[in-house]
């Protein structure tokens, strides 16, 4: 009698703890209600005109994107990320300069959203520049946010900003302010979708659009160090022509890529050491609420679809589906198109 009751007591304290554990994770999102937002006037003009008075060749800064901003779940990773990002500086070896969002700062552009971005914003100690993505109103963005296209400089580096959450960027734009930075040690290009598709299992289909071919080339043509982009919403390094493109999407949104694929929470830490440029990935755990709701099931059903797959057994699937993009191997669809 006494060893059941002691048993039932360890159940009952042990589901208490896990309770207690879930309940806990769930503390950051709560305040983040009463929090408040960083003024509208600091934005990424004001942020600029703050960064460019560094000097030297050896500091450091932090990239991340697609935080979607405004739906708790996005929230709530967003701010795990955060936690790590402002104790980067704490072993106190390379300043860091600013951190950079490679755009969709809002769920889907609302005021609200825009809200929970500058609580966001913030919240971190570090001033923060953000592109435009497409999820982003242009009018909110500019009122929350400011410029949506400029360059700037910081110590030895060139930074230019593009905007490109319709597609293509302008492209006469962009290659006066590349030429711009041929007088500095390091170029770095950020924007919201990559000029490249870093996961082929889905729809992102960037590799068939000329205007991001005709990108690559242009950017390698003036040695650009590094493109950071976002849009999807997983980590993935690829290098073109020389020039390293890193997509960073893992900022918050949820995530549909597999782990072992690249679709985790992160954020990048970038070093520039004089003519040198490093970076690291900084890979987050979620919040254990959201870990046990919905990582835990979207990692499952991947694991079960591999391992069923009736293809194998029944014959099916032996259908060649042709490439929904025409052309893709004239010339003229490259090079030539108006």
């Amino acid at each position: 009698m006494g060893a059941k009751l002691n048993r039932h007591i360890t159940r009952k304290v042990f589901w208490l703890l896990c309770i207690i554990i879930v309940a806990y994770s769930l503390l950051p999102l709560i305040s983040f209600q009463f929090a408040k937002p960083a003024e509208k006037s600091n934005n990424n003009q004001v942020n600029v005109e703050q960064i460019e008075k560094n000097e030297g060749s050896y500091f450091s800064f932090i990239v991340f994107g697609d935080s979607h901003n405004g739906l708790f779940t996005n929230d709530a990773s967003t701010l795990k990320l955060l936690w790590h990002m402002n104790r980067e500086d704490r072993f106190r070896k390379v300043p860091i300069d600013f951190v950079v969002s490679v755009g969709d700062v809002s769920l889907d552009g609302s005021r609200h959203d825009f809200k929970a971005w500058k609580k966001i914003q913030n919240l971190t100690k570090y001033p923060v520049i953000a592109a435009i993505g497409n999820h982003d109103d242009r009018e909110l963005f500019k009122e929350f946010c400011g410029d949506n296209q400029f360059a700037f400089v910081n110590r030895n580096s060139y930074f230019i900003v593009v905007d490109n959450a319709d597609d293509a960027p302008d492209v006469e734009w962009l290659e006066e302010r590349l030429k711009d930075g041929q007088r500095y040690a390091h170029t770095f290009v950020i924007m919201h979708k990559p000029p490249c598709d870093p996961y082929q299992q889905e729809w992102y289909n960037i590799d068939n659009a000329p205007w991001a071919y005709n990108l690559r080339k242009l950017l390698a043509k003036y040695h650009v160090d590094m493109v950071f982009a976002g849009h999807k919403h997983m980590f993935r390094c690829q290098k073109f022509d020389g020039v390293d493109y890193v997509t960073t999407g893992g900022g918050g949104m949820l995530i549909e890529v597999p782990e072992s694929d690249g679709g985790y929470l992160h954020y990048i830490r970038v070093m520039v050491n004089h003519d040198y440029v490093t970076y690291e990935i900084r890979k987050v755990s979620p919040p254990l609420w959201l870990h046990i709701t919905y990582y835990l099931a979207k990692e499952a059903l991947y694991w079960a679809r591999n391992w069923y797959g009736s293809g194998y057994i029944f014959g099916k699937n032996k259908t060649i589906i042709e490439p929904k993009v025409q052309g893709l191997n004239d010339q003229e669809y490259w090079f030539e198109r108006k």
